[in-house]
């Protein structure tokens, strides 16, 4: 019984050396512990952020717009694209170095609903997850998503799932 109440009580200091418990570290068996220094993500700010987001680009009524679009998976770094959109639909992929051209390549960019899109599954995912990272970023004019960071702080991998970054935004006539 001393023995139970003493490894109770490691366990306990364990936890609080490694950032308390309810911080997304876990104690037992199998357990995952998360990064040193691990904060959980603001689940309903990113929420928020998101709605106000979408609110913003439903407002601005942007129907023809480009914009180029880099993607990593680590440890695979997507070749940079040019997306068009013409009446809100995709009209084309450019790849920026035509050398890298992959077009078997799940790129995912299109239209900014298809980023919103992939912006609310993410936040669904990591939801459920211990030691989740996730980190985006609008534009504060219309709401585009700028960047999307999705991975994870579980130690000792502390890597990232999937990353991107929208850059010189422009509507279109």
């Amino acid at each position: 019984m001393k023995r139970l109440a003493l490894l109770t009580v490691l366990s306990c200091v364990a936890c609080a050396e490694a950032g308390g418990a309810g911080g997304g570290i876990r104690v037992g068996p199998g357990a995952q512990t998360c990064a040193p220094g691990y904060m959980p993500p603001d689940f309903a700010r990113l929420d928020s952020e998101l709605q106000t987001a979408r609110l913003r680009w439903k407002m601005a009524n942007l129907q023809n717009y480009r914009y180029e679009f880099a993607r990593i998976a680590a440890p695979l770094r997507f070749p940079d694209v040019t997306v068009s959109v013409r009446g809100g639909k995709l009209q084309g992929v450019t790849f920026k170095n035509p050398a890298e051209a992959t077009p078997s390549l799940p790129l995912n960019a299109g239209p900014v609903e298809a980023l919103f899109l992939e912006v609310t599954r993410a936040l669904a995912y990591q939801k459920a997850q211990p030691c989740a990272d996730l980190r985006v970023t609008y534009d504060a004019v219309n709401g585009h998503p700028t960047t999307s960071y999705s991975g994870s702080q579980i130690s000792p991998l502390a890597d990232g799932n999937a990353e991107w970054r929208v850059t010189k935004f422009s509507a279109r006539r």
